[in-house]
């Protein structure tokens, strides 16, 4: 367990690559620089020489993806979270028996955490529009929860009454081939994360204090005992995302620090008196949501002219216009 003062890198924002980025503590740039992305994920599904694109449109090798984690950090928890997550991951779906949810959401958030350090960095060094909203106070708030949030890998944090995040875990199809059987996306705007390594997949608000799982939880009870098509999975994603990207900002939250007589972060959420008429979701628009889908149904040879139906509706694979689960087999035939 780490007992060092809890560590704040927005405050001046403190992006480097000499100190950790949990902990705040100076670390060997060379020896303590640590591959974000674990070999059993990347030796699994050949990452080898694939990339993942940032926001300013330049690329970087998953095995190059470094991060700064003192030694520290990484005996804390770190290297048994990414140890436990993929032992019971790479076991398939039914390995999910035995993995604790909290621990799987503090390796999405690792990760999400990880490309976002890259991208901040990014950000402050090149000064580029594409990505300058990272920086901006709204944003560098909720990174600030987040970043504590991930303290809960390597020291007790406690959540008082509430979740911070939704977490869905959904059977999907698997495949032969590494790159048809993983597949990652980064809702970097929207908080959101969702990973597909053969037939699990898992999806997540990462810091919605549980609002989707509470209020859509029955609607996630249709896809129990189904196996999704990657087609049905990203839709479902979609959809997740664009609900982060319409939650307001009703939220206030409170830090409990560790002290002499509790050496937990405590974090506490409360909708302030002036907000709480508020809708907690903006209205839904089918249109930007189309565009949404069509950037994640692209891959698979969908035009944009075919995201929306003949009445302008956005299209579902998920569903029948009576509410019937739709299923597919592997290759994305529909079975009657």
């Amino acid at each position: 367990m780490i007992d060092t003062p809890v560590y704040d890198p927005f405050e001046g924002m403190d992006f480097r690559f000499d100190r950790c980025m949990l902990t705040g503590v100076k670390i060997d740039s060379k020896g303590d620089l640590v591959q974000l992305f674990p070999d059993w994920l990347i030796n699994k599904y050949h990452l080898q020489g694939k990339t993942i694109t940032l926001l300013t449109g330049s690329t970087i090798r998953y095995p190059d993806i470094k991060v700064p984690l003192s030694r520290a950090a990484r005996d804390a928890g770190l290297n048994y979270m990414n140890r436990a997550v993929g032992d019971l991951l790479l076991a398939g779906f039914d390995g999910l028996n035995w993995l604790k949810p909290a621990q799987l959401y503090h390796f999405l958030v690792y990760l999400y955490y990880g490309i976002i350090y890259y991208e901040i960095y990014e950000s402050l060094r090149m000064k580029s529009l594409r990505n300058a909203f990272l920086t901006s106070e709204d944003f560098k708030a909720k990174f600030r929860i987040l970043h504590v949030v991930l303290q809960g890998a390597v020291r007790p944090v406690s959540y008082l009454n509430f979740d911070p995040g939704s977490m869905f875990i959904l059977r999907t199809h698997d495949y032969k081939k590494p790159e048809a059987a993983y597949d990652l996306k980064i809702g970097t705007n929207t908080l959101s994360i969702c990973l597909r390594l053969g037939e699990v997949g898992i999806m997540a608000a990462l810091l919605d204090n549980g609002t989707q799982a509470q209020f859509f939880k029955s609607y996630f009870e249709k896809f129990d005992g189904a196996t999704l098509h990657p087609i049905q999975f990203d839709e479902l994603y979609a959809k997740i995302s664009y609900k982060a990207w319409l939650m307001n900002s009703v939220f206030d939250y409170g830090i409990e620090f560790p002290d002499a007589e509790d050496p937990a972060i405590a974090l506490s959420v409360r909708i302030p008196d002036d907000k709480k008429e508020e809708s907690v979701f903006r209205d839904w628009e089918d249109a930007v949501y189309g565009t949404i889908l069509q950037a994640y149904l692209a891959p698979y040879g969908f035009p944009p002219d075919k995201i929306f139906d003949k009445s302008g509706q956005s299209i579902t694979f998920l569903e029948t216009p009576t509410g019937k689960l739709r299923r597919f087999d592997a290759d994305f035939k529909e079975i009657r």
